[in-house]
């Protein structure tokens, strides 16, 4: 317990605000809640130190590799499986409550799956595709995740069904090669993940969890598309996924943590915003919208990404309407109505660029909005000021935009720059009359 702590409680004491024996049951109960906690150092010292034997083992066997024949090469190949299990039944049988031994003991044998399924196949010839070895590798090591109920092998797991489903979806020159199977094994860590939201929500792992799943969704979503999807879509796609992390992160499990451990609301947040500025130019629409024929017309509708898109939207739908449940009133954020926005514009709009970009200009606008007004309502700077930067952003965009004179380019950043100071000068005047009174 830290000593300004206790310094803190005798100054309670001596101002008799608490009693001694107050103060004292107090102490206990804090010497009490770190004895229970779980030492971190201790447990990233054995991770790394578990790492690093690992690829030291790996380099040493290399080393002499050409040099042993296909007996020794078989023992050593098996050797690192042999050790990581015998070091992990020693965890479950002496060790199970230890984190740092648990997942020091879960990262040796999860590499050391990999170490053996390579050497194996190097010392008889097996032949195989990468995304074969990484699938292979994922579907031996996921019951570590359960049977040691290791964080860091879950962690190292989603990396590598992200690497397989890169692998698969983008590094495969073959065409219309989908990794479906990462679907599969992104369900499998789902339990484990579903654990900490029900009772571990303030551990960091779980955080760390969130970010890394957020950031595999992003980027693999692109590999389910193919060679002939249209751009539209594939943008329609990544908004449709923003809005169901945006709207994700507006739940209760998430909203109520510090942003910087809410993936979802930041990386949603950030991403719907991307995607609207780069639309709301005009040559992102006219090059996409040239349906002067059935067969322009017919490809766009065969395209996978309109229907990945609305599967994902159909989630979205189902997020706003449990949360209105929920919460039994209405309340309103046009956020995460974005994915429906722009999907209603490329079905409607699609031989009328113009008012499509007129429309998606007028969203932003409506954004910006609904940001200044809920950071005023809530007296929250960072908020208000995050719809202001919407506002300049968009402004210095259509700067660049030849089609509007330099006489309304002008106007708009007066406009936002007053804006700025104005709204930031009724912010800190409101709190000041707050804080008076």
């Amino acid at each position: 317990m830290r000593k300004s702590f206790v310094k803190e409680l005798q100054e309670l004491v001596g101002a008799n605000i608490i009693t001694p024996v107050t103060a004292q049951e107090i102490a206990d109960y804090y010497k009490q809640r770190e004895k229970d906690r779980p030492n971190r150092f201790s447990a990233v010292v054995n991770i790394l130190g578990a790492l690093l034997v690992s690829i030291g083992i790996v380099l040493v066997v290399a080393h002499n590799w050409d040099e042993l024949r296909r007996t020794a090469k078989t023992f050593f190949a098996f050797l690192p499986l042999v050790t990581g299990q015998g070091l992990c039944l020693y965890v479950l049988l002496k060790k199970k409550n230890n984190i740092a031994w648990r997942e020091a003991a879960g990262v040796i044998l999860f590499f050391a799956v990999a170490c053996s399924i390579s050497l194996i196949s190097q010392t008889y010839h097996i032949s195989g595709t990468m995304s074969g070895f990484l699938l292979t590798w994922m579907l031996l090591t996921i019951p570590l995740v359960y049977i040691l109920s290791s964080s860091v092998v879950a962690l190292l797991y989603i990396a590598g069904i992200t690497w397989y489903a890169c692998d698969t979806g983008y590094f495969n020159y073959s065409d219309n090669v989908v990794p479906f199977y990462y679907l599969l094994l992104l369900t499998l860590v789902i339990p484990h993940y579903y654990s900490y939201v029900t009772h571990k929500k303030e551990s960091n792992f779980f955080h760390l969890l969130n970010w890394l799943l957020v950031l595999s969704v992003t980027i693999v979503l692109g590999s389910f598309g193919t060679g002939q999807d249209r751009s539209e879509w594939v943008f329609a796609g990544y908004l449709a996924l923003f809005s169901v992390f945006y709207l994700l992160g507006r739940l209760e499990n998430f909203s109520n943590q510090k942003l910087s451990t809410n993936p979802f609301l930041i990386i949603g947040t950030l991403g719907i915003i991307f995607i609207l500025m780069f639309r709301s130019f005009d040559s992102s629409w006219t090059g996409a919208f040239r349906y002067s024929d059935i067969n322009n017309r017919a490809s766009m509708y065969a395209s996978r990404f309109l229907y990945i898109t609305i599967a994902i939207l159909t989630v979205a739908a189902w997020l706003m309407l449990s949360g209105y449940r929920a919460a039994k009133n209405i309340i309103f954020d046009p956020t995460g109505f974005s994915g429906f926005v722009l999907l209603l514009l490329l079905l409607a709009f699609r031989s009328m660029p113009h008012i499509a970009v007129l429309f998606i200009n007028l969203w932003i606008l409506f954004l910006a909005v609904f940001f200044i007004r809920k950071g005023a309502l809530q007296d929250h700077l960072g908020i208000l000021n995050f719809g202001l930067l919407i506002i300049a952003t968009l402004a210095i965009l259509r700067f660049f935009d030849d089609d509007i004179p330099f006489i309304w380019r002008g106007f708009f950043f007066l406009i936002t720059g007053a804006g700025f100071f104005a709204a930031n000068y009724m912010m800190v005047k409101k709190r000041k009359a707050i804080t008076k009174n």
